[in-house]
């Protein structure tokens, strides 16, 4: 090969080398210059960046060069308000609203209480008779708007009744109520309740301490106290209301509106709750700890002329409910206290009492009063609650009656699950009564 080819071949390989290395640099300076630019973030239009920008929508105006050319200075600022509008990340969950009481589904609840009774009917100092009976309730209960609800409760019972039994039992209506708020100071309910009276009515055998309900001097008779209805209901309205959350409550019915031959029975009661409230319609008589209780109520019932109800004497063997023609009126004061001691347990002290009005009503007036301690710890599964109370009747014509109930209770859930054991002594003047009692009472 000549000196000139060597020569020729040297030229085109250094121009090639040349080439190569131009090209590099060009590379490498549009790359500097591309990274140096950066797309800049959309510019801000006042609004809350939407979650996700639809796929079809550019990250910047079509057109807007100077968007594109540079960020602006909020941007080289790290302004979260515009990275975020740059690249929006996933949505915080917004906090769970708090759902209305009026859109939740209907409640629906199931009531059982069970029970046996040693004692002869026919001579009641002996407890030679095993007796059972028992209460299925169903009810329900629901909001149709912040201002109507309603309240139902089916009842079935079994059991002896004071002129027999039978082993089919009985099913009604307990309750049926169209409620109205208005306000804290005033709603209307209308149809079957409780008649507003004493705080037993109240709260009824599935709040109370005693496994009896007061005025039962007679197994399976009706109590004697206020007048009220199968159940402690009457068909009529309430107007009542509240202040203070329900540290003062108030109540005005008329019942016995079923009935166009009887005038109606006018109710009204005035509840004081020193401590803690009672903001609901329904007040118990034992919180079992859960509240301080110092609690005052005094009530009121009239029935003018017209056809009303006198219970007959025991002896008669009479059915209950004779119609006379008199004028009726009972006025009652019941006190509650009840404390969590903490370590020391819960203290529950309770009083009534009742004074009756009219030429044939059989009483002149009726009272109890009770005493019941809870454990402040379980023993086994409960905590145990020993009670006594002690029931007094003065009949018009006849020395006192008078009953004493000592129990244990056996609280597992609280009302919800409970039973309870005891005695009762009964002296319905001069013929006395012994007998054993025991309960089961479950709520779901």
């Amino acid at each position: 090969m000549s000196t000139q080819t060597r020569a020729s071949r040297r030229r085109g390989d250094a121009g090639a080398g040349i080439l190569a290395v131009i090209l590099s640099i060009t590379s490498f300076n549009r790359s500097a210059g591309a990274q140096a630019q950066p797309e800049a973030p959309p510019a801000p239009t006042g609004e809350d960046p939407p979650t996700a920008a639809p796929a079809t929508e550019p990250a910047s105006p079509p057109g807007d060069a100077s968007a594109a050319r540079a960020p602006s200075a909020e941007a080289h600022a790290g302004a979260p308000a515009q990275q975020s509008a740059a690249a929006p990340g996933p949505a915080l969950p917004a906090p769970p609203a708090e759902e209305e009481p009026w859109k939740k589904s209907l409640s629906v609840a199931a009531w059982a209480r069970v029970g046996g009774r040693l004692q002869n009917p026919g001579e009641r100092e002996k407890m030679d008779r095993l007796l059972g009976d028992g209460e299925l309730d169903l009810l329900f209960s629901g909001e149709i708007n912040r201002f109507i609800g309603l309240q139902g409760a089916f009842v079935a019972q079994f059991g002896p009744t004071p002129t027999g039994g039978n082993i089919t039992g009985s099913a009604t209506i307990r309750d049926a109520i169209a409620k109205i708020k208005l306000h804290d100071l005033l709603n209307v309910w209308l149809g079957r309740m409780i008649v507003p009276s004493d705080r037993s009515a109240f709260s009824g055998p599935w709040s109370m301490g005693p496994w009896n309900y007061p005025g039962f001097f007679e197994p399976y008779a009706p109590p004697i106290g206020p007048r009220q209805g199968p159940f402690g209901r009457n068909d009529g309205v309430t107007a009542w209301g509240k202040m203070a959350g329900g540290l003062f409550k108030y109540y005005v019915g008329a019942f016995n509106l079923h009935d166009s031959s009887v005038s109606p029975l006018y109710t009204a009661r005035l509840n004081l709750s020193v401590l803690d409230p009672e903001p609901a319609y329904y007040q118990k008589s034992t919180y079992l700890g859960e509240k301080s209780i110092l609690a005052l109520g005094v009530a009121g019932e009239v029935q003018r002329e017209g056809s009303v109800e006198s219970l007959p004497p025991p002896a008669t063997g009479m059915p209950p409910g004779i119609p006379r023609k008199d004028t009726y009126g009972e006025v009652n004061a019941d006190i509650l206290f009840e404390k969590n001691l903490g370590t020391a347990g819960t203290v529950t002290l309770e009083g009534a009492f009742y004074k009756y009005f009219g030429d044939f009503e059989r009483f002149d007036y009726s009272y109890f009063v009770l005493a019941s301690y809870l454990t402040p710890g379980n023993v086994g599964v409960g905590k145990l609650q020993p009670l006594v109370r002690l029931q007094q009747a003065k009949p018009k014509d006849a020395d006192p009656y008078l009953l004493i109930d000592a129990q244990v209770g056996y609280i597992i859930e609280g009302h919800a699950a409970r039973a309870a054991l005891g005695y009762q002594r009964s002296d319905l003047s001069g013929a006395k009564g012994n007998a054993l009692f025991l309960g089961v009472q479950l709520q779901k």
